[in-house]
């Protein structure tokens, strides 16, 4: 089988995600061929292959929610979602304080957008919360466990994995799940759920939901409504590949970072304040990663600046402004000495 590779991105996701996508063009009468040469590809690469880059498979994403004008591709919604339903959601739940109200406004929101007929909800028990489906408040004429089961597994799992990328990154790092549950019995590649979600996966449950430790849903909103703008725009892949992997200090300081770069970066000292730790103890910890505090920042400009670049929608002055540079010139400077092409060499080179 072949992989599709690309030097945009080298994050990689399951290429059983875009066949997810053709099936849908397919099955709304489009033609898959042009629905893939449209974006520069051939059918044969997409079928065929085991991987492909996050940020095509974004592309693709995108391009499929407008052609079928229906943003549930791949999660359970019961219905037709309208375009621009997630915008306005996010827009909705931006300012909210906690996880906690960003889950219950979003609730609030889909109770009253049309085409949707499940949200998210917490569920409170006794050693723990968690977060599973309901039912929206207003005509629903079947049950939640019908419409569950009208989706099926991989719509339920890919909701839930989705909701748990989004969450974290309204919490500007990865949250840590006690378990997942699932309604249903173990599918036949049940046993590679557990490496998805990076925590113990149960099936045959009372419920489907993400389980957590009680004080998650109190951790604080990092993000703004500039944040949710460049957000937006890489949407839906970084709701698939998330960017935060906190299993490493480098990985910490990265999260604490954010998305947010047209504002100054922590410097070492809140940042270790942060992290519970000195400032001498973050920079050797970071020197047996082989890396540093000035390294990670410079880093993470450049990673920023190519997810910014790769969209195709943002201009340099923009991007620049997001970086936090004042002039243009300065971010081509900087973006030189980091990859040794420009901005525009490598828009082009896309």
């Amino acid at each position: 089988m072949a992989t599709v590779r690309s030097s945009i991105s080298s994050s990689l996701i399951s290429g059983s995600y875009v066949r997810a996508l053709l099936r849908a063009v397919t099955d709304q009468g489009h033609d898959p061929r042009q629905f893939a040469a449209d974006e520069g590809v051939t059918l044969e690469m997409l079928e065929s292959c085991d991987e492909l880059p996050a940020q095509l498979f974004g592309r693709l994403y995108q391009r499929a929610m407008l052609l079928l004008q229906d943003e549930s591709l791949g999660m359970v919604s019961g219905g037709r979602v309208a375009t621009g339903t997630f915008r306005m959601m996010c827009l909705c739940v931006i300012h909210r304080p906690t996880l906690r109200a960003v889950i219950e406004r979003a609730g609030e929101f889909l109770d009253i957008c049309n085409g949707m007929a499940i949200k998210p909800c917490i569920l409170p028990t006794y050693d723990s919360v968690a977060v599973g489906f309901a039912t929206v408040s207003e005509g629903q004429s079947r049950t939640l466990k019908q419409i569950l089961e009208a989706d099926g597994p991989m719509r339920v799992r890919t909701s839930l994995f989705m909701w748990y990328n989004l969450l974290s990154w309204f919490a500007g790092r990865s949250l840590a799940l006690k378990r997942v549950e699932f309604e249903f019995d173990k599918p036949v590649n049940g046993a590679q759920w557990s490496k998805l979600f990076r925590c113990p996966v149960e099936f045959s449950c009372e419920q489907s939901l993400l389980r957590f430790e009680k004080s998650v849903l109190d951790l604080p909103n990092v993000q703004s409504e500039q944040s949710l703008s460049v957000f937006l725009k890489s949407a839906p892949y970084r709701l698939i590949v998330p960017s935060y992997h906190d299993q490493r200090l480098s990985d910490r300081v990265l999260g604490i970072f954010g998305d947010d770069l047209s504002r100054r970066l922590p410097g070492a000292e809140q940042v270790s304040h942060q992290l519970g730790m000195s400032v001498s103890t973050l920079r050797r910890q970071l020197l047996d990663e082989g890396t540093s505090f000035q390294r990670l920042k410079d880093e993470c400009r450049q990673a920023a600046a190519m997810q910014y670049l790769a969209t195709g929608e943002l201009t340099y002055t923009e991007i620049a402004g997001l970086l936090g540079f004042d002039e243009v010139s300065a971010f081509f400077r900087a973006f030189r000495r980091w990859t040794g092409t420009t901005p525009s060499g490598y828009r082009a080179s896309l």
